[in-house]
């Protein structure tokens, strides 16, 4: 608490210096509102005794920042997830949030507000901010995205390179009406395991690098990133992104190293974990062919802040311990036939344990999506499907569906 207080102060003093030569309504007067609007349904069906899951979704994102005075500025937003069309005998999918009795309730809630200073190529950052981190990121797979509150810094000194740094207290999950904190979102995720435990009260720090190298024929870019929260876990990602074209075929190998390991009182269990993989592919003409291939260690990833795990599909991702997974997906951008803003995939996976650890199953994923121009432009519609088939234990469909409109206004 004390390094965010001396963080706001600092910010604070810099603030009132950069406002006595400059007067306060340019800066709102030439603020930006962006937003979009979100309709969403998705529906889980099982083929045994589990319920059906079942959301409808509507609401959306509307973001505002002011202009920039002499490096200062403030960000706000706010996020919106209403249930329609409820079914009172379906269960919550998690589009929504659940009231008391487990029914289907809305979520409405300040999704950001910060002050950030833009001094010598470095951005400062204190209050309620979206991060996009590798294990700390938005994770936008649901009516809204997650979202933290802390102190961020990030720096652009030197060419093509960006550095990072991070103090976080709090976060909010996809369906959280208010801030918890890092600790509790711990312990919500263990729970999801069954590990009832008392994690230490800590923050997490976070340091990171991002380079492009400066090679031409093999465009190679590095990303590493470190977190820790004390006397809970330590983990260590690193990324290698390498592309090059050899005729009108564009290559691509994506590495990845991801380490997690409990530290000091290990108040949330003795994790002792990794996973490593790639991601290894071709574009040409329009389509996009990549294989995938996943290694997780003794223990199952923990990721209660979101991540970047090696293979991430509609409903499951690489994360059981000694999990194996191979997966091949198909992309096709239509623009190339003619048909702008139309986007196809399909997605196979096969997910294998050792017989001791669980079921062995496979998840396949069809998706489709359009998105308008000209006059109707910001407008996006999506459908997906997906099978996921078990070895022992009950399978299930998942539909989901997407209208969204995203806008801007403003400066």
């Amino acid at each position: 608490m004390k390094m965010k207080s001396l963080s706001f102060f600092v910010l604070s003093a810099l603030s009132v210096s950069a406002f006595a030569d400059t007067t306060i309504d340019k800066m709102f007067s030439d603020g930006t509102v962006k937003g979009e609007l979100r309709l969403f349904d998705f529906t889980r069906d099982y083929d045994g005794a589990t319920n059906k899951k079942h959301d409808t979704s509507l609401g959306g994102l509307f973001y505002y920042n002011t202009a920039k005075v002499n490096g200062i500025s403030f960000g706000t937003s706010f996020a919106s997830a209403n249930p329609i069309w409820t079914n009172d005998s379906d269960s919550v999918y998690g589009l929504v949030a659940r009231d008391e009795n487990g029914d289907h309730d809305s979520v409405n809630r300040l999704q950001e507000y910060f002050i950030q200073g833009d001094w010598w190529n470095t951005k400062f950052k204190l209050g309620a901010q979206e991060l996009r981190t590798p294990m700390m990121n938005p994770h936008d797979i649901r009516a809204i995205p997650r979202t933290f509150r802390g102190f961020s810094v990030e720096n652009n000194s030197v060419n093509n390179l960006t550095l990072s740094a991070l103090y976080i207290t709090d976060s909010m999950g996809w369906s959280d009406n208010s801030f918890i904190s890092v600790k509790e979102a711990v312990q919500s995720e263990l729970a999801r395991a069954g590990v009832i435990t008392e994690v230490a009260d800590n923050p997490v720090y976070a340091l990171g690098a991002k380079y492009q190298l400066p090679f031409e024929a093999v465009k190679t870019e590095v990303n590493l990133w470190h977190y820790r929260m004390e006397d809970v876990f330590n983990q260590t990602y690193a990324k290698v992104k390498f592309s090059t074209d050899i005729s009108a075929v564009n290559f691509y190998l994506t590495p990845s190293y991801l380490t997690q390991k409990a530290t000091g009182d290990e108040t949330g269990g003795p994790l002792d974990t990794y996973q490593y993989g790639f991601h290894l592919g071709a574009k040409f003409a329009g389509a996009d062919i990549t294989y995938l291939y996943a290694k997780t260690g003794d223990d199952t990833v923990l990721t209660p802040w979101g991540d970047e795990k090696v293979v991430i599909q509609q409903v499951y991702q690489s994360a059981r311990a000694e999990e194996e997974v191979n997966a091949l997906k198909l992309a096709y951008d239509f623009e190339k036939l003619g048909l702008n803003g139309l986007e196809a995939y399909a997605y196979y996976g096969q997910y294998d344990v050792p017989e001791n650890a669980g079921s062995d199953f496979s998840e396949m994923n069809y998706s489709i999506s359009y998105k308008f121009s000209g006059a109707l432009s910001g407008l996006g519609l999506k459908a997906r499907y997906a099978t996921i088939d078990f070895d022992q234990g009950e399978n299930f469909n998942d539909v989901r569906f997407y209208i969204n409109y995203k806008f801007t206004l403003g400066h």
